[in-house]
């Protein structure tokens, strides 16, 4: 037999001869209690292809079983790259595509990562109904059973018709052709009044994105009016006004001067009139560097962090568990999106790219609504991942839940989408917490 290049094996600091064994490819999890047979020497004796007793060799079997331990004849980095064609470049069950609808906005956040490409550029009725054709046309090709949709900007609430002539016409379509549908929006909250959620849930929105910048004094330095002013009471009041209408996914982006401010905001959500309504907290930090640049995506966040960044999102997950508030873990690791041939965004234009960070960047465009097909640059970029052939990747346990890391940072901090945007210290943190703070996973007693 042979050991699994994809284990990752934690000790427990709090309990001698306890560790939790975590498989990133089969995305599978023990805690292991040492006996008779000790789980770091079992796994060496088999590294150094050494004879097992009977004792080890029951447990192996076990461990062979969860992908733990492989046959000798199995080529694992040859499971991988199939895993990774199958699962994710070619997973043809669920169509993802992010709608920017425009590229005007109503606030001014000091950091915004689109802050040069904001303007008043909107998306036309006639871009609106290519989208839809373009939406229906891949769905019928793939034979996708789902269709997640997500409205983008800019602001995409300051141009409501492309939701309602995207979203509405889609949610029944997709729901006589018998297709699973979500439709949700990346929105600061300035607009959800009860009267416009009520409109966006019959054109099938279900949730949306609201992000909060610390407490009121912390967020309101930042997401601000134009003229400067706060938002934070506008937003909150908004989300109370509007509870038990939509889910509601918490976001929020701290450096290390707000990061202090975080317990108070989480505390706050916990006891707030929509707490039952938010399915999911996450608060991640923003470099210096990267407001210097342009900012971070409002969609997603910078994957690589320094070490005090890395503790600080941490703690604030498990503040936000104790305040029994839902919040981001190891569940939630997995190869981004921007892997699948299937997982798009379409600007204002009807210009199409992998990620909502390439947006408006005339350099990323990887096709249009013209064509079912990429370019020559999206097909390169859905053949960019090779973990095993770039050091640095090629023996990391954690392959299958980054793919060689973030391409947007990539690009954008490295300038190119071919080298790689390593995520792996993250990962060992989050999976060490994991098992330290909650200790979940199926338990081997020895």
């Amino acid at each position: 037999m042979q050991v699994s290049r994809f284990n990752y094996l934690v000790s427990s600091p709090k309990e001698e001869g306890v560790h939790f064994l975590y498989n990133s490819l089969h995305d599978n999890r023990i805690v292991v209690e040492d006996g008779e047979v000790k789980i770091q020497e079992l796994l060496e004796k088999v590294r150094l292809k050494r004879s097992l007793n009977q004792e080890e060799s029951e447990i192996a079997l076990g461990l062979k079983d969860l992908g733990y331990l492989l046959d000798d004849h199995v080529d694992e980095k040859k499971l991988f790259n199939q895993w990774m064609k199958e699962k994710v470049v070619e997973q043809a069950e669920v169509l993802t595509v992010t709608v920017t609808t425009t590229m005007s906005c109503n606030l001014r956040c000091t950091y915004c990562f689109e802050k040069d490409q904001l303007g008043k550029a909107r998306m036309s009725p006639e871009t609106m109904d290519k989208t839809v054709e373009w939406i229906k046309e891949r769905l019928a090709s793939m034979g996708a059973k789902r269709l997640n949709l997500l409205f983008f900007g800019g602001e995409p609430l300051l141009n409501i018709e492309a939701i309602k002539r995207i979203s509405g016409v889609l949610n029944v379509y997709c729901r006589d052709k018998g297709i699973e549908f979500s439709s949700g929006a990346i929105t600061n909250g300035i607009f959800l009044t009860p009267t416009l959620v009520d409109q966006l849930k019959e054109w099938g929105l279900s949730w949306v994105k609201i992000t909060f910048d610390g407490n009121e004094e912390s967020h309101d330095k930042r997401r601000i009016y134009r003229g400067g002013k706060g938002t934070f009471k506008r937003i909150f009041d908004n989300l109370e006004a509007v509870s038990g209408r939509l889910k509601i996914c918490i976001g929020g982006n701290f450096d290390q001067e707000t990061v202090f401010s975080f317990k108070g905001l989480i505390d706050k959500l916990a006891h707030s009139k929509f707490k039952d309504d938010i399915t999911y907290t996450n608060f991640k930090p923003i470099s210096p560097a990267m407001v210097e640049k342009g900012g971070e995506s409002n969609a997603c966040s910078k994957c690589v962090y320094k070490d005090q960044e890395i503790k600080d999102m941490l703690e604030l997950r498990d503040y936000s568990t104790k305040q029994s508030l839902p919040s981001s873990g190891l569940n939630d690791l997995g190869i981004c999106e921007f892997y699948n041939r299937h997982s798009l965004v379409i600007g204002v234009g009807g210009e199409l790219y992998k990620c909502s960070a390439f947006v408006g960047q005339s350099s990323t465009v990887i096709g249009s609504l013209e064509s079912q097909e990429y370019n020559q640059l999206g097909n390169q970029m859905l053949s960019v991942s090779k973990p095993f052939e770039t050091e640095g990747c090629r023996d990391c346990s954690f392959n299958p839940v980054c793919g060689g890391g973030c391409r947007a940072d990539a690009y954008n901090s490295l300038g190119s989408i071919e080298k790689v945007s390593c995520q792996k210290q993250l990962i060992e943190s989050t999976v060490s917490s994991f098992f330290n703070e909650d200790c979940q996973g199926d338990t081997i007693l020895n």
